[in-house]
């Protein structure tokens, strides 16, 4: 009897060892997670990661972590899987990496869920992980489209604002001599949440030195601090009492986007029609020059030190200052978009030459269309004129109708005198 009782213990111990061995199995969980940034700028990349821990009692293998998108679908795709493939043992945490993620949708994003190969895990739900995706637009009006010299008028810009931004808000004075005098430079905007809109106004005076081209330049920084957007809207209102700026004619020489030889002086690079990107190398006071459809502008070197050049922009005066490898986007007919891109390629401190790097926009192509568009239409309108006035055309046509009546009178009397020099010398 005591063999028997023995014997039954140990069959319920091993059947218990038994159970416990089958139990035993990986559990993965997500235990933090976190972004590179707290601020994200619209459509640019960043990464999360995720901790993850094995919290079962017997070692496994995680074979992929994927991390969604909410319902706003804010991200680029809707989710992003992400291979490990190792044996995790109990207790211990490993670190995935969810990289290459793009936000298209401004706003303080979340997340769905992560998938650990086929079960969810809500931890980026439970605890709110979010990340502020910001971006900025701003628009401008004027309350007058010109002004004399010294004269007054309003610029009001309005910012719309992606994300949870303060915005800086900088007049900035091109060209033209205007001012805004004591005026708060620059002006802020804080605690904009996304899609609200605020704007602000200058007072700006006329200057004496040709129209007045101005930017207004807005800077977004998000509320976590570790990212910035700018954006800009540029107007110009004509002077209508300032001296007419003198021009004289510059020798030309140099063609499609070749280097420049010699010293400073007159000398033009003539590129043509801009297409794609050119590389020029000139001296202070030369020129470059080139076509948009019809439309002839310029680039002039002012001057340049070893770190800077000062260039003008021409048929529309602007002027510009660039550090090297700093580029600018320029719009050349005051239509808000973009025509071309300006890059401070070089400066070569021992031949002074300054490179620059000058491509067109896809503004630029809108450009052309207008202006062929306007030159057809005018091309139309002078095969539809009539080279002679309706007064003269009437005065024509008198003379006509009389000249027809007194040849048909001609030749009914010269008919009638056949006749009768027939009757004549029938009788004889």
């Amino acid at each position: 009897m005591k063999l028997k009782i023995q014997i039954a213990i140990a069959f319920l111990l091993a059947f218990a060892l038994s159970l416990g061995v089958v139990s035993a199995a990986a559990s993965f969980v997500v235990t933090s997670f976190s972004c590179s940034q707290a601020d994200v700028v619209i459509n640019s990349l960043f990464s999360c990661s995720a901790t993850i821990q094995n919290s079962g009692d017997a070692s496994g293998t995680l074979n992929t972590a994927t991390l969604y998108s909410d319902s706003e679908n804010w991200l680029e795709s809707s989710n992003y899987p992400q291979s490990y493939g190792q044996s995790v043992s109990p207790g211990n945490s490993i670190t995935i990496s969810f990289s290459g993620l793009r936000a298209v949708k401004s706003g303080n994003n979340g997340f769905s869920k992560i998938m650990l190969d086929s079960v969810t895990d809500n931890y980026v739900v439970d605890n709110n992980k979010k990340v502020n995706i910001i971006d900025v637009a701003v628009t401008l009006d004027n309350s007058a489209s010109s002004a004399v010299m010294g004269g007054e008028w309003t610029a009001t810009s309005e910012v719309t604002a992606g994300g949870e931004v303060d915005v800086s808000l900088t007049f900035t004075s091109n060209s033209g001599g205007c001012s805004i005098g004591s005026q708060t430079n620059p002006k802020t905007l804080a605690g904009m949440t996304d899609g609200s809109k605020q704007s602000r106004t200058w007072t700006i005076t006329q200057g004496s030195s040709g129209n007045c081209r101005y930017t207004i330049s807005a800077v977004a920084t998000g509320v976590g601090g570790t990212a910035s957007e700018t954006d800009s809207a540029t107007s110009t209102i004509t002077c209508t009492d300032c001296p007419v700026e003198s021009t004289t004619t510059s020798s030309s020489s140099g063609g499609g986007g070749g280097g420049g030889g010699g010293g400073g002086g007159s000398k033009t690079y003539i590129i043509g029609e801009l297409s794609g990107g050119n590389i020029v190398e000139f001296s202070n006071g030369e020129k470059i020059s080139f076509n948009i459809s019809l439309n002839t502008h310029t680039v002039t070197l002012k001057n340049h030190t070893n770190t800077s050049a000062m260039i003008e922009i021409k048929s529309e005066a602007q002027t510009f200052t660039l550090n090297v490898g700093e580029e600018i986007q320029v719009d050349l007919n005051s239509d808000n978009v973009k025509d071309i891109l300006v890059k401070l390629k070089e400066i070569n401190a021992t031949s002074g030459k300054v490179t620059l790097v000058i491509t067109r926009l896809a503004g630029a192509d809108k450009y052309a269309e207008e202006t062929e568009k306007e030159r057809k239409e005018n091309n139309g309108s002078s095969k539809d004129a009539s080279p002679v006035s309706p007064e003269t055309q009437k005065v024509i046509y008198i003379v006509i109708g009389i000249l027809v009546v007194i040849m048909v009178i001609s030749f009914i009397i010269y008919l009638v005198a056949r006749k009768n020099r027939k009757a004549k010398w029938g009788e004889r």
